[in-house]
């Protein structure tokens, strides 16, 4: 299993559970991995050199890839009016083209065995819309397409290589803390995002982490190109 953005939030914990159901984990991320017993990998999302290095360390090591996480992400707040061209192409190459990049080889790897699941995290702004947050709703939006289309590709093989997305509501992370940091920084900002929570509170990492492990599993061998949300309601008010 790979995952990236390992280091941090719903990455990390979807590395750590994975670990503790008996998986061989590999772990990439910018940043340093702290999880005892994932094989840490550095990757630059955005570049294909870094995916094309990692993915033949892969095939080398174990000769196959079973299933990736695509969770590496970062958020700019702001507007379509007030976004910089700079802040919205580095959101759309972090959260898209690191996706794409990532799908891309990994389905490379998965086509020789015909098995496999790729599990891409969109977001709950990938399903509506989230005034103040254009580039991120425009990154996770093209995050949801790609997922169903790479799926149909899958599909049409023929394979048992699965593609599904997972759509969170805002989660207690550190991406979280940015968007508290880049709106002010105060606690009154931060009970203001989980107000707009119909729980009134943030997803947790664990819980997002359970869907994402459903749909790496066997359990959801009929789910192909499909969008779990886990919102606790927010996009059914």
């Amino acid at each position: 299993m790979l995952v990236t953005g390992a280091a941090s939030g719903i990455g990390r914990r979807t590395a750590e559970r994975l670990l503790a159901e008996g998986a061989l984990v590999h772990g990439a991320d910018l940043t340093p991995i702290a999880s005892e017993g994932v094989i840490a990998h550095k990757l630059d999302v955005t570049s294909e050199a870094d995916w094309q290095a990692l993915a033949q360390n892969i095939a080398s090591q174990h000769g196959r890839l079973d299933g990736l996480v695509n969770a590496a992400g970062v958020i700019r707040m702001g507007t379509t009016a007030e976004t910089t061209i700079e802040d919205f192409r580095l959101v759309m190459a972090v959260n898209v083209e690191g996706t794409f990049l990532g799908c891309k080889h990994a389905m490379r790897m998965m086509q020789g065995q015909g098995t496999g699941s790729i599990v891409n995290i969109s977001s709950t702004a990938g399903l509506c819309g989230s005034p103040g947050a254009a580039a991120y709703t425009a990154s996770k939006g093209a995050v949801r397409l790609l997922t169903k289309t790479t799926a149909l590709e899958a599909i049409a093989l023929p394979s048992r290589i699965r593609v599904n997305s997972v759509h969170p509501a805002l989660t207690n992370t550190p991406m979280a803390d940015s968007i508290v940091d880049q709106l002010g920084g105060s606690d009154e900002i931060r009970q203001a995002l989980s107000g707009l929570m119909p729980s009134g509170r943030l997803a947790e990492p664990d819980e997002i982490a359970s869907g994402i492990l459903f749909l790496l599993s066997d359990e959801a061998s009929y789910m192909n190109g499909s969008e779990l949300v886990i919102d606790n309601g927010f996009t059914a008010q």
